[in-house]
């Protein structure tokens, strides 16, 4: 091997600690950017009912007491005398609530302390991502890549209101990512247990996680067949541990397995109808960077996102389409570095944008959004390799990622501007919080909701009143609501409600008159955000 001088060697590790130094510098700016842009958000909208699942079983654990029935399903055990969460689903393991813990027990449970916890966590990820790239693909795709998610607003508004444990996932993929590319580079064993211990977490922490291990291993083998070979044949100790760190992190989800495979197989049907154009628009909507003002928009009624216009649209997808058919022509005249990494990073996005398509019901943004970051990668990746080229190529590709950057902004500027002026319409309605907050301690009281999206938020932002969620039990005949004067029944207008039996129940008050007090609370722009129903005193 060839000889490196000591003074070439001291040279190249000062330059090297410049660029960390550059790169860290890079992400505190992005860091706090997000962080100011996110601060409105830290209390408006409202709590939405994904979100404070979560938050709920956390606090239960902060608090050693448990205000409440939670969802169906859901799983604890007793660490300590206080009801540790371990699955808030079948296939949804309880790591956003172990992320949350420690928060909840420094600053206390509060929705602003809730999500500036996720954002918290969605810049550490950030941070791996962009040292991973930096140590792979050097300094420049590092900040372009950093530069392109932090002002994408679907990764944006998912690191402040994140539900469908979004943000856990995509700093498991960061984590994995990161400590994949340190062992390829160090051969240091405790890198590759972290790769599989992220591995399994991410998996742990929701099953779909597969659909992402998958597909990059295929893409993997496709692009590196021969040196994955090579290295598990010279490295089989790290690949042992790498699988006892991936059974350590996937473990309690691994034991789910035969559970969700027999679900899977006696369900009614692979996909529903209109599942596929359901899925088409929300990956749409993901590139565009519309889907949290089109969800916000109409109140978070997914059926009706994309009837109406959305916010100014952003170049996020035309320039992932762009950067791919400008990767190919370069390909085919062989005039491109870094071919096979490219390469693996488009056809690791293409194989997990088949695997949601093919994944049944994942329909939501946190779905699609297992994709990321690879878009932000393969963009910055071709522009980074542009800036060898000449200065016209150069320019061209600089500008494309200023306005890419400044379509993002624009986009989350305008939602946020959307929030402000309504507090959050529907499910996302700030209104109820206030509810919440004027009953939170009033022990006389009992809520009941006769809808879903009203209960895990009253588990989370109160503690007196005693609450029910009958609903789960409900047939084709509703049973009549106990005239208590000391009962508060909740309601969603009809097109808000998801279950319908509350719009039935004001339906048939509003008829027939009597004793029942019907209450409309509003959000800022005078539209009704959901109902109570009392009955007053005899």
């Amino acid at each position: 091997m060839m000889s490196i001088k000591p003074e070439a060697a001291g040279a190249d590790a000062s330059s090297r600690q410049r660029e960390l130094i550059l790169l860290l510098a890079a992400w505190v700016v992005l860091a706090a950017t997000m962080t100011l842009l996110a601060k409105q958000n830290l209390s408006v909208p409202g709590l939405y009912y994904d979100e404070a699942v979560f938050a709920g079983l956390a606090k239960d654990f902060v608090t050693g007491h448990v205000h409440g029935e939670h969802m169906p399903d859901h799983q604890v055990v007793r660490l300590a005398g206080r009801p540790f969460p371990l699955f808030i689903q079948t296939y949804l393991g309880a790591l956003k609530n172990w992320m949350l813990i420690p928060a909840f027990r420094i600053f206390g449970p509060t929705v602003a302390v809730l999500r500036a916890t996720t954002l918290f966590w969605s810049l550490i990820a950030l941070l791996l991502l962009m040292l991973g790239i930096w140590r792979w693909l050097g300094l420049a795709t590092a900040l372009i890549a950093g530069a392109l998610l932090a002002f994408d607003p679907t990764f944006f508004f998912l690191s402040v209101l994140d539900w469908g444990v979004a943000v856990p996932s995509f700093l498991c993929r960061c984590a994995c990512f990161y400590f994949a590319i340190r062992w390829n580079q160090k051969r240091k064993l405790r890198d590759a247990f972290f790769v599989g211990l992220f591995a399994g977490l991410g998996f742990f922490n929701k099953a779909d996680f597969a659909v992402f291990l998958i597909a990059v291993s295929l893409a993997a083998v496709f692009c590196y067949w021969r040196q994955l070979v090579a290295a598990i044949r010279q490295h089989s100790s790290a690949v042992a541990l790498a699988c006892l760190g991936f059974a350590l992190g996937a473990g309690p989800m691994l034991s789910k397995i035969p559970r969700m495979f027999c679900l899977t197989v006696s369900g009614p049907h692979p996909n529903a109808p209109g599942e596929m154009t359901t899925k088409l628009k929300t990956m749409l909507s993901m590139y565009d960077g519309s889907h949290f003002y089109r969800l916000m928009n109409v109140g978070g009624v997914f059926e009706r996102m994309y009837d109406r216009a959305a916010v100014p649209l952003t170049l996020s997808g035309a320039a992932t389409v762009i950067a791919c058919f400008v990767f190919v022509g370069l390909v085919c005249r062989r005039k491109l570095a870094w071919t096979r990494a490219i390469t693996l990073l488009i056809v690791s996005a293409i194989l997990i944008t088949v695997g949601v398509f093919a994944l049944p019901d994942a329909v939501r943004i946190h779905h699609a959004v297992l994709v990321y970051p690879l878009p932000q990668l393969i963009i910055a990746a071709l522009v980074a390799l542009a800036w060898n080229t000449s200065a016209p190529i150069r320019t061209t590709a600089v500008l494309l990622v200023a306005i890419v950057c400044l379509s993002g902004f624009r986009s989350i500027v305008a939602t946020q501007e959307l929030i402000r002026q309504t507090g959050g319409r529907g499910r996302w309605s700030e209104s109820f919080d206030k509810f919440c907050r004027e009953n939170r301690n009033r022990s006389g009281l009992t809520i009941v909701s006769l809808d879903w999206g009203f209960n895990e938020q009253l588990m989370f932002l109160t503690d007196g009143p005693q609450l029910s969620e009958p609903f789960w039990e409900f047939n084709q005949t509703l049973p009549p609501l106990p005239p208590d004067p000391n009962y508060i029944y909740l309601a969603h207008p009809a097109e808000y409600s998801v279950l319908k039996y509350d719009v039935a129940y004001l339906n048939q008050l509003q008829k027939s008159g009597g004793n029942a007090e019907i209450t409309p609370y509003f959000d800022r722009q005078n539209e009704v955000a959901f109902y109570t129903i009392r009955f007053r005193p005899q």
